[in-house]
């Protein structure tokens, strides 16, 4: 098809919508599609937005530009769900045409009050030389119906030392109050963790910064806060962080603080830090409280600036699983959502060291045992494969990617390493869903999602360095 040039900052009006049609369709042809992953039907997609369990159902908003694989002029997404295995596409939840968002609808959370759910977002507002900071809210009834406020913005400007970079609103209740998280940039190129407070969800006042006991980088992006087994975890993007070894190697990392957010004193009493994930392909989560007060997670499945093959197939990007969220040893796991695995209906027991696969989209699990010697298993074909490796020695975790053909990122390296679990024995769950890859192990202690070119992505082989026993479940919907 014949491709549009769109101006960066262009909203979707009703003279796009068949152009953006045929793109869907264009797209829907995609050979690198996945079965059940959330991914943009054209454009790009990044971070998941107002994510909710209201009026009996998942409510799932996320960033699209919908016109090109490229950042643009954000709208909101929007799906719905019953049961987190079958989605239904809603229209754009928040279009940008508001001259107090005149240059897009940035991320945000979602809160219920009063029978309605609250859509609170960043107004992205620039001036030839500046970004004035704007933050907004929508209100959603049960019918589906979205009003923004007509008093938006509801916050306007910055603090007197923060500079301009004031965005991603989480909004949540504490006791009888209501309070906002701003991730911000302070003048002294320092990330800072802003605090409001309301009463009513529309009028709010300044508290000032909570204090951080860790680097917070330049910029600290998308927080979040929930309450999991009694315990508060803040989930935080923070830009700027410096490379180690086995820690922070994207170029934007996502971290986790478990501890206790003490309001009174603005900081926040640490018991355990650690990066939400370690994968390639991972950025800006956003905790929220499922069906039955469940504390879960869903995640940007990509990070920063990446040139990948579906550019030229016009869509990229997509979310990951939803994920349960609990408490282990006081670490945070995020491991898929039980209700997930019923999508993989056709199951198989294995016991061998190479498997075959019936497609490419499955559920795989096995222990990985020093004893065993088993130190690698490789998803692919001898000169086209990815690898999970474990050094049991060094207790070390890693994902390598430079042995496909089909490389990319590669700037930002081709493998990621994390710190293992000074166990001797894992537990290892992999969902592979085409060109999404989500790795857990011992039920989400450790993670890393990332994506993955194989050239033949109809079926591959698993090998592993001895034979090994487990079972491959398969998306056969």
């Amino acid at each position: 098809m014949k491709f549009k040039k769109v101006e960066k900052y262009t909203y979707v009006e009703d003279k796009h919508k068949p152009y953006l049609k045929e793109l869907s369709e264009f797209v829907s042809k995609s050979e690198y599609l996945p079965k059940y992953h959330i991914y943009p039907k054209s454009g790009l997609m990044n971070d998941p937005n107002g994510l909710a369990y209201f009026n009996g159902e998942y409510n799932f908003f996320y960033q699209w530009f919908p016109f090109e694989p490229t950042h643009g002029m954000k709208h909101w997404g929007y799906l719905t769900s019953k049961d987190l295995l079958t989605w239904e596409e809603k229209d754009i939840a928040l279009t940008p045409d508001m001259e107090y968002e005149k240059n897009g609808c940035y991320s945000g959370n979602s809160i219920e009050k009063g029978g309605l759910l609250y859509l609170f977002y960043t107004a992205n507002y620039k001036t030839e030389n500046d970004r004035i900071p704007k933050q907004a809210v929508a209100i959603m009834d049960k019918g589906g119906n979205i009003e923004k406020y007509i008093n938006n913005p509801i916050i306007d400007g910055a603090p007197d030392n923060m500079t301009g970079d004031i965005r991603d609103p989480f909004v949540f209740r504490k006791g009888e109050k209501y309070y906002m998280l701003l991730g911000a940039k302070s003048k002294k190129e320092k990330g800072a963790l802003l605090l409001y407070t309301s009463e009513d969800l529309l009028i709010w006042n300044y508290m000032g910064e909570i204090n951080l006991p860790i680097d917070t980088g330049y910029m600290l992006e998308c927080p979040s806060f929930i309450e999991v087994e009694g315990k508060d975890v803040i989930i935080l993007s923070p830009m700027g962080l410096e490379k180690e070894e086995l820690k922070y190697q994207n170029q934007f990392s996502t971290v986790y603080l478990v501890g206790k957010l003490d309001i009174e004193n603005m900081k926040f009493d640490l018991e355990y830090m650690d990066e939400v994930d370690n994968g390639f392909d991972f950025y800006a989560s956003q905790a929220f409280y499922g069906k039955d007060n469940k504390p879960m997670m869903v995640s940007w499945f990509g990070c920063g600036e990446q040139d990948l093959p579906t550019d030229k197939e016009m869509w990229k990007h997509g979310l990951t699983m939803p994920h349960t969220l609990r408490l282990v040893e006081n670490r945070l796991c995020n491991f898929v959502s039980e209700e997930l695995n019923d999508l993989f209906n056709d199951k198989n027991e294995f016991d061998s060291n190479i498997i075959k696969t019936k497609s490419n989209s499955y559920h795989i699990k096995f222990n990985m045992r020093k004893e065993d010697e088993n130190k690698w298993v490789r998803f692919g074909y001898e000169n086209d494969y990815w690898e999970l490796n474990f050094d049991f020695d060094k207790n070390v975790i890693q994902v390598d990617r430079s042995n496909l053909k089909l490389k990319v990122d590669i700037n930002n390296g081709l493998k990621r390493c994390a710190e293992g679990l000074n166990k001797e024995e894992y537990k290892v769950d992999i969902y592979v869903d085409n060109s999404f890859v989500e790795v857990f192990i011992n039920e989400g202690m450790k993670s890393f999602v990332f994506r993955c070119f194989n050239l033949n992505n109809e079926e591959h082989n698993i090998q592993f360095t001895h034979a090994n026993k487990g079972s491959i479940n398969y998306y056969n919907k």
